[in-house]
């Protein structure tokens, strides 16, 4: 037998990749896959300049992860008697390391800022799984996905399709291409029996809720570019631990063994603190408020029915297709939104995205000073802090929905008074106790905006401000699905497999409820450029409370 061709790439964090030399020649270096250098992998430049790793290397990053991963599981695998796998592990093996390759092969530009254009006109899935199985031709698919509808992101939808279309060759027989999809998308067999669990430990090594190889690549990569490093993650230690748990009950789980114990910890707070303080970082959420805005713009010019859409499959491909008898486009990535975004300079917010000294700057930084400004100012809980929430959650909607560029300032305020208007002229039109809570929501969103005009007024600057919505911190991995991980302890009697809740304490806190904050930003450059005192925190925050309560 002909011993396997590697070629090697040299990653920053694990040092030389060897990966197989046809999936070099035929895949990494096709167009479809070396578009992924132009795709960034997260939005964090604005606030960490080095940061601007891409796609491409996640993708060798996961490819490696997952060779470290499969050694161990598949060692497990190879030792049990009891199943008839579909095919030889040796090809699952080889299907689940392809998957990790192409997992993001289809991903949309600007990380996931763009990927939400890829479902249908009202949000829905419909289309992008209609696409999906076509190339996954059989009924456990196709069953299993209404259950899981909106599980999967429209990015590894769009990967699975990519790489099923561009790299058929790869893939032997309707099963593989089956388990192929679902490591990608993570969508699992829901028929619960021993071999399908099994396959459905394989799915969540690549694709899971709490811990896998994708995770894990880009929790190291994010901290070694970003230089936003918190805890050592040692995922040799933690990959090489991997076991197959079979329980009484004839199903398999994924478990790790006790020496894994600390890296997990370890994962866990890794990524909560790049949740918590880089992924809503205000500085973060506005870069990626002006790309949002420029991707809006840009689909409703260029997608229509009959023509296609500039997030699609095709637009994906080397081939490309041409839109509105416009735009000729083709393996669509980040420098495509920046070309046609340089080319739209009447747009104020688009001279943003190049600009920093002219940009908006936020009023507060961190869900903490928020809380400080505004929360606590005004109580904890109750219904007073309910109200305010509840007024600005409602004006930001607001301006989503109805404003282009979703800034406040005097247009909106005519806006919502001739919205008003129009309901005191509906007449019998719309029902009374619509038009009420119709009219209670608008006069809400009056009384927010009128108070931040208020305060402008009085400083002697324009009103012209944009809110956000970010989330409260809450754990990701507060979850049953990371606190039940079996881990396995060597002894020789009795069961040795416990939930990782019981032999460790870092999961204790309660499960926090989602909830939100908000961020408020201005023209902060224009009181230096005019001499001017910057907002005062406090005295704006009154100026709302007063407003609203």
């Amino acid at each position: 037998m002909q011993e396997q061709e590697y070629k090697q790439f040299k990653d920053p964090i694990y040092g030389y990749v060897k990966i197989p030399a046809n999936y070099v020649n035929n895949i990494i270096d096709s167009a479809e896959f070396q578009r992924l250098r132009r795709i960034v992998q997260t939005s964090y430049s604005p606030l960490y300049s080095a940061a601007v790793h891409n796609r491409f290397i996640h993708s060798i990053g996961v490819y490696h992860l997952g060779t470290i991963a499969a050694k161990s599981v598949f060692a497990d695998l190879e030792k049990v008697d009891s199943v008839e796998f579909d095919v030889d592990l040796k090809r699952i093996k080889e299907v689940f390391l392809l998957a990790c390759l192409l997992h993001d092969v289809g991903h949309a530009p600007f990380s996931h800022t763009g990927e939400k254009y890829y479902l249908d006109e009202n949000g829905g899935y419909s289309e992008l799984h209609n696409k999906l199985t076509s190339f996954v031709n059989t009924e456990s698919f196709k069953n299993d996905i209404p259950e899981n509808s909106k599980s999967a992101a429209p990015h590894e939808i769009m990967s699975a399709i990519v790489a099923l279309k561009c790299f058929d060759e790869y893939f032997q027989n309707d099963f593989e291409k089956e388990l192929f999809a679902r490591c990608i998308t993570g969508y699992k067999y829901s028929e619960n029996n021993l071999l399908n669990s099994i396959y459905n430990c394989i799915i969540t090594l690549l694709n899971s809720k709490v811990i896998d190889v994708d995770r894990l690549d880009y929790l190291i990569r994010d901290a070694y570019f970003t230089g936003f490093e918190t805890v050592n993650i040692d995922y040799a230690r933690l990959l090489s631990s991997l076991t197959i748990v079979i329980r009484d009950n004839n199903k398999a789980s994924l478990g790790y063994n006790k020496n894994a114990i600390s890296v997990i910890e370890n994962v866990v707070y890794a990524h909560d603190a790049e949740r918590k303080w880089i992924q809503t970082h205000p500085i973060v959420l506005y870069d990626m408020y002006i790309i949002q805005h420029v991707i809006d713009n840009l689909n409703t010019r260029f997608s229509t029915n009959n023509e296609g859409k500039l997030f699609s499959l095709e637009s994906l491909s080397l081939e490309g297709h041409i839109l509105n008898n416009d735009l000729e486009i083709s393996l669509l990535c980040d420098d495509d939104i920046v070309h046609l975004l340089k080319k739209n300079k009447q747009d104020p917010l688009c001279m943003e995205y190049f600009s920093r000294k002219d940009r908006r700057h936020p009023l507060w930084k961190s869900e903490s000073e928020y809380k400080a400004y505004v929360s606590l100012q005004f109580g904890s809980e109750g219904i007073i802090q309910n109200n305010f929430y509840e007024a600005l959650s409602e004006t930001e909607k607001y301006m989503r929905k109805n404003s282009e560029s979703w800034i406040i300032n005097d247009s909106v305020i005519a806006k919502i008074e001739q919205d008003l208007k129009n309901l005191d002229d509906a007449g019998d039109q719309i029902n009374q106790s619509t038009k009420n809570a119709q009219r209670t929501q608008k006069e809400k969103i009056l009384k927010v905006i009128n108070a931040l005009k208020s305060y402008a007024n009085k400083n002697g600057m324009d009103c012209d401000f944009v809110l956000l919505e970010a989330s409260n911190f809450y754990s990701g991995f507060n979850k049953d699905d990371l606190s039940n991980i079996p881990i396995k302890f060597p002894q020789k009697t009795g069961d040795n497999t416990f939930p990782l809740k019981k032999v460790v304490s870092l999961l204790e806190s309660d499960k926090i409820k989602s909830k939100y904050f908000f961020y408020l930003f201005y023209f902060f450059y224009l009181f230096y450029k005019e001499g001017k005192k910057p907002i005062k925190k406090e005295e704006l925050c009154k100026e709302l409370y007063k407003a609203l309560i």
